[in-house]
């Protein structure tokens, strides 16, 4: 128990090391940084003290059981065996024994990357637990062979049975710890990072090192726990309790700790389920953000009844009834003449001596909505990205109007693509079962096909993803929907089909461009989305996660260029609005993950938008706008409205006949089965500050997306009062939250 109380402290300060080494922690007035480290020492020490029981409870029998003089008198040779052969022969069976857990892991680690693609999750483990049972059996099988070799070969390099001063029993145990590093450096190097993984390692790297304290310590003379181990585990337990009742008034720590920890923030969360005193899966204690921990009513991610006197979101009081459109910040911004110019990040373009391009006629254009899954802007070409991914989209861009800055309302496409069609936020969109992992959508919704196909358009959509087959109600107001070619879940993620879909595109265009209405055409690509491939048929960048993703996007946009060029060769650029843009971003890392669906931090929500409309000028707009303001936008380009939908029509600042004026803009990630989280994010356009709340987690951020894009510095840090207004206006926007 001891060395495993050593073992999970020093855990403790490698991972405040980590931890304080990305995230800025260390404040000389407050002394923040040496709370967060007692905080995580106290917290680790707490999951090695119990483990350590359990090592206790486990090893005293196993030790005796292969104990070389017990071993031997009881099984193999009692009257014959010399000293040295005898402690071979116990290393021996300790070897065997674990080698024997090889197949078991490889069996068991087969069958779970199998079950990884299975739709039902609950069916993962039982699927996994029959592959360890069928890896048992050969287990079995190699035991004795590997126990007869590992005992000839000791016996002719250790006939003393010790090595390097060490019985050769105690071996094993090195070995076993060794294989738990490597365990977790190959671990490491796969594709699992959708997952924080901090906690596995910090885990493993604390049993590996109690089992080398073991190991070393076991030989040794028998020593009975003197007063040193007795106050090194007093001051341990101790260090938890304090850990667990400060935390709430730590604010760096209550911050950090939930989002950056590894197995301190595992320790958190499991302490709050256990604290969780009505079962709503939110406590009161460690900041886990119940403000009444007797009704299950009342937490967190309750809905909020406006005008009831009670506060059961515990945001800090009841809520007043306001559209999420209305909750506008106070502008500071000096007024001046509307322009075409670039307009200032986050802030309506100033005056510049670019000229007003002339709007256009309200006549019925046509639109080609091309949706890239997956793509990061900061990967094209246009956006200043090095590689060359992106040459078609860029020399295409050249005639579009480029928008610098935008963001998607949701980070996964079940929550942002209905928000998209809608121009709606994500709990704003009328669903039938909001929590399900692909929400079906209401009649009660008003999506762009429906604006469109009302107004006279023909609308039509081309795609291959699995998705539009299980969200009912995604497809409201299409006319002709060809999904053909979609797949399961699981072979998506090799699935390529950029190559078939263009064609398909290009027979719609053809065909509608001949008949006697205008029409909307939504075209839908899966690529880069992962498993991320090597396309042959592009450019191929490397074997990295990274250059994968590139070379996928390479793909994409070399089969873009048959569909623009089909459009200016039947003339089509003189009467056709296009949009290229993504639904959601990608994650590499930049706050712990990769892939998409965890955060709201802007490596999973700005994406790339381009609209080219006909008279209307190439330029790149600066502004923060969000793909809820697309639905507004087209429908004013065709003179047409969009009465439901919450966001702006953004052809003002297209043609500089207007400018936006400040407002929010909010962007969620909805809690549903598979990823029960609940993050909610409003941005100042004007002043760009962005205030984040993981409200399962209880912890907030507010960050300058201007000073700092890439959100890494958490301004509450250094000023409490930061972000003041765009917090408001976050509450705001949670409480009015539909649920």
């Amino acid at each position: 128990m001891l060395a495993a109380v050593v073992a999970f402290v020093v855990m403790g300060v490698i991972e405040f090391a980590l931890v304080a080494s990305s995230v800025p922690v260390f404040d000389a007035g407050t002394g923040a940084g040496l709370t967060l480290a007692l905080h995580t020492i106290g917290l680790d020490g707490l999951a090695g003290l119990l483990i350590g029981v359990g090592l206790a409870i486990v090893l005293p029998p196993l030790v005796a059981a292969t104990h070389p003089w017990l071993w031997t008198k009881r099984h193999i040779y009692p009257a014959r065996e010399t000293p040295g052969p005898a402690l071979n022969n116990a290393a021996a069976w300790i070897c065997a024994g674990l080698f024997a857990l090889a197949p078991i892991a490889v069996a068991a680690g087969l069958a779970g990357r199998i079950a990884h693609g299975f739709m039902n999750p609950s069916l993962v483990l039982p699927f996994t637990a029959l592959g360890a049972v069928m890896g048992a059996v050969l287990a079995v099988l190699t035991v004795f062979p590997v126990r007869a070799f590992v005992r000839w070969l000791l016996n002719k390099v250790a006939p003393d049975g010790r090595l390097a001063g060490l019985a050769t029993p105690a071996y094993p145990f090195v070995l076993l710890a060794l294989l738990k590093l490597i365990v977790a450096f190959k671990i490491g190097g796969m594709d699992l990072g959708a997952f924080k993984l901090g906690a596995l390692y910090v885990l493993i790297g604390g049993i590996a090192l109690s089992l080398l304290l073991i190991a070393v310590w076991r030989d040794r003379p028998p020593v009975r726990p003197g007063i040193g181990a007795l106050v090194c585990v007093a001051l341990v337990l101790g260090g938890a309790i304090w850990a667990i009742v400060g935390l709430a008034d730590s604010p760096v720590s209550k911050r950090v700790i939930p989002l950056n920890g590894h197995l301190s923030r595992s320790v958190v969360a499991t302490l709050r389920t256990v604290f969780d005193g009505d079962g709503d899966g939110y406590s009161q204690m460690l900041a886990g953000g119940d403000c009444d921990d007797s009704d299950p009513k009342i937490n967190p991610s309750a809905r909020e009844i406006p005008g009831n006197g009670i506060d059961e979101n515990c945001a800090g009081g009841d809520a007043p009834l306001i559209d999420a459109a209305d909750i506008k910040p106070p502008s500071t911004a000096p007024k001046s003449a509307p322009s075409a110019g670039i307009a200032s990040a986050g802030v309506a373009s100033t005056a510049s001596a670019a000229p007003v391009t002339e709007a256009p006629p309200k006549k019925k254009l046509n639109v080609i909505f091309v949706v890239i899954d997956t793509l990061r802007p900061d990967h094209l070409g246009l956006y200043g990205y090095e590689r060359a991914t992106s040459p078609v989209i860029d020399a295409w861009a050249k005639d579009a109007v480029v928008f610098e800055n935008a963001f998607a309302q949701g980070p996964n496409t079940p929550r942002s693509m209905p928000s998209i069609f809608t121009g709606r936020y994500p709990s704003r969109v009328d669903w039938v079962k909001r929590y399900a992992n692909y929400g079906k959508l209401k009649p009660e919704n008003q999506t762009m096909f429906e604006v469109f196909g009302e107004a006279g358009w023909a609308t039509e959509a081309i795609s291959a993803h699995w998705y539009f087959e299980r969200a009912d109600g995604i497809k409201q107001g299409v006319e002709n929907w060809d999904n053909s070619g979609f797949t399961t879940i699981k072979k998506s993620n090799t699935q390529t089909m950029a190559h078939k879909l263009t064609p398909r595109a290009i027979s719609r265009v053809e065909a509608l461009s001949g008949g006697d209405k205008p029409f909307f055409l939504f075209v839908h690509y899966f690529e880069p989305h992962g498993r991320y491939m090597n396309q042959e048929s592009a450019t191929i960048f490397g074997k990295k996660l990274m250059d994968k993703y590139d070379s996928e996007i390479s793909y994409v946009d070399k089969h873009l260029a048959p569909l623009f060029d089909t459009l200016k060769a039947k003339g089509l650029y003189e009467n056709t609005v296009v949009v290229v843009t993504a639904d959601h971003g990608e994650a590499f890392k930049e706050h712990g993950f990769y892939f998409h669906g965890r955060t709201v931090y802007t490596e999973e929500l700005k994406v790339p938008l381009l609209i080219r409309a006909p008279g209307v000028a190439a330029k790149r707009v600066k502004d923060f706008v969000g793909l809820v303001d697309l639905l507004p936008t087209l429908a004013g380009l065709n003179g047409l409205e969009a009465p439901k939908a919450q966001g702006k029509d953004l052809s003002p600042v297209m043609t500089g006949a207007g400018t936006l004026a400040p407002r929010y803009l909010f962007m969620e990630q909805l809690a549903y089965p598979n990823y029960k989280t609940h993050i909610v994010a409003a941005l100042n356009t004007e002043s760009g500050v962005k205030a984040i709340k993981d409200i399962t987690k209880n912890v907030i951020e507010v960050f300058d997306v201007k000073a700092d894009p890439a959100e890494q510095k958490n301004l509450l840090d250094t000023d409490p009062k930061a972000g003041d207004d765009v917090r408001k206006a976050l509450d705001q926007f949670i409480d009015t939250d539909p649920g």
